[in-house]
């Protein structure tokens, strides 16, 4: 007792549970299902994550008074006074809304009042008390790695974890129940959302790592593979974009060059797994089949195409104005050529299709998996209640909407009620507001462009903005839940912390006195 008061009065203290802290959100929260699968899957992670969460906050205020450090305002970044702004105009949407007591938790899934004090605070408080080191990517990578293994024997229509109630399996999905579920995650859409956060960490962390982590690979591999099968067109699209987007800012010489066809070639190779086999359920059994088509053929050239250029770039030397000016150039030239080819394309169907529609002016409802139809909804919301919005997770009780589909298998009707948004930054403008959205897109946009601007000095600060970008492009398609918000919450918060760590001001560089 004597040494847990000790601890407890140690100036090092909070620094040490916010590490514990860290480790548990990265590496358990992500893998913990409970005990009842997908049944209960979002009741269980949100009692994990309120509760641990909770128990850290009051741990930090603990550390914080009896080691008598002072709260200084002084010393909080442009950032941080957003993000307070953000949660302060959370507050007061709640306290106008005319739901009352259904702000504090949420009307949708857990997307209250709560969970957003929650969120705020672990940004906060890891941007304070947190130190980025490597082991944080090595518990992030661990985790996302083994969420992918029991994704990937899923597919082969196995139930790891009995995750699944009764006999369903994977093949079940849009049959007898409507949405697609893998991983420790459920919903596919989420399960997208922790990959665009897992895979550009582990790609960048991999290419600019002084020392060449050959594991990494592995982790690459499976992560692609998995967010490439799971065929949610937001999160490849948000993949894609992160990739030509920040290549410029990570390619700065020869060695992380070579590392990046690596990367390239492994893609290429994941993709080209992802497109030509498929596993099917037949008579109670799963066949697996293979597809060579010119799209398969044409992607063993582009991975072996990079292998070849990994050679041929090994030992020679380029300057990083030339790299720079040269994945500039590439960057833009690819994003034109992508704009003038989707718009166009003779296909019609898929998203590439209705990208290409939505290029011409032309938007049906259906597009982006009724996307369309649910925004259009959701929009003629936001002028009721432009500056404050309805209130923190109050949107199922202003939207009617819902859909259902006739199963000639099963002879059921599958039906499901619309209670998100589908856009993380319209679910914010529609639930607290126009005086909410603009200091945390504001926020958004600082965090990027000092990232842009410590990225060449700082690997892990290039490891976390990409991570970042590719989860915040994602978000414009996603539903931004708990089950995965707070790792992209925590991971701002490291962000953060390493930004002020390159300013070299001790006051952040080592424990203070001040806070």
């Amino acid at each position: 007792m004597k040494k847990l008061r000790t601890a407890l009065k140690s100036k090092n203290f909070p620094f040490w549970i916010t590490d514990k802290y860290i480790y548990a959100m990265l590496f358990i929260f992500p893998l913990f299902t409970g005990f009842h699968g997908y049944t209960q899957v979002t009741v269980s992670k949100y009692i994990f994550f309120a509760s641990i969460t909770s128990l850290w906050l009051a741990a930090l205020l603990i550390g914080v008074i009896n080691a008598k450090l002072r709260i200084s305002l002084k010393h909080l970044d442009t950032i941080s006074f957003l993000l307070i702004f953000y949660f302060f105009f959370c507050c007061v949407s709640s306290v106008f809304s005319p739901f009352k007591a259904s702000v504090i938790f949420g009307k949708g899934r857990f997307d209250g009042l709560v969970t957003i004090f929650l969120c705020t605070c672990i940004c906060l408080g890891v941007a304070r008390f947190a130190r980025p080191k490597p082991a944080y990517i090595y518990a992030a990578v661990a985790s996302s790695s083994l969420n992918c293994i029991v994704a990937v024997i899923q597919l082969f229509g196995l139930n790891p974890l009995k995750l699944f109630p009764g006999e369903y399996t994977y093949f079940d999905a849009g049959t007898k129940f409507s949405s697609v579920f893998l991983g420790t995650i459920g919903n596919a859409d989420l399960f997208s959302a922790l990959l665009c956060l897992a895979l550009p960490l582990t790609a960048v962390y991999y290419i600019t790592s002084e020392k060449r982590q050959t594991a990494l690979l592995f982790a690459i591999a499976l992560s692609s593979f998995c967010l490439f099968t799971c065929r949610v067109a937001g999160g490849i699209l948000a993949f894609i974009v992160c990739v030509v987007v920040t290549v410029p800012f990570i390619v700065t010489d020869s060695r992380r060059l070579c590392r990046m066809t690596e990367v390239l070639s492994l893609l290429c190779l994941s993709l080209f797994a992802s497109t030509s086999f498929e596993t099917l359920e037949q008579s109670g059994s799963v066949a697996v089949s293979f597809f060579f088509s010119r799209r398969s053929a044409a992607l063993l050239i582009l991975s072996i195409f990079f292998i070849v250029l990994r050679f041929i770039f090994e030992g020679r030397e380029f300057s990083q104005k030339a790299l720079r000016t040269f994945f500039l150039v590439l960057s833009v030239s690819f994003f034109a050529a992508g704009v003038i080819i989707i718009y166009y394309w003779k296909g019609t169907e898929g998203t590439v299709y209705e990208i290409s529609q939505f290029l011409h002016g032309n938007t049906d409802d259906k597009f982006g998996s009724s996307r369309i139809l649910i925004w259009r909804n959701v929009l003629k919301l936001v002028p009721e209640r432009l500056l404050l919005g309805g209130g923190p997770g109050t949107l199922p009780l202003r939207l009617d909407l819902h859909f259902s589909r006739y199963v000639e298998e099963t002879g059921k009707t599958l039906r499901s009620y619309v209670d998100n948004a589908h856009n993380d930054y319209l679910g914010i403008l529609v639930n607290t507001g126009l005086l909410s959205l603009i200091p945390y897109m504001a926020a958004q946009c600082i965090s990027l462009i000092k990232s842009a601007k410590a990225a060449k000095l700082s690997s892990f600060c290039a490891c976390l903005a990409c991570s970042l970008i590719c989860y915040w492009i994602q978000a414009f398609f996603g539903l931004g839940l708990f089950l995965v918000s707070p790792v992209m919450w925590l991971i701002w918060g490291l962000l953060l912390s390493s930004l002020r760590c390159n300013k070299k001001d001790t006051a952040y560089s080592k424990p203070a006195a001040d806070i």
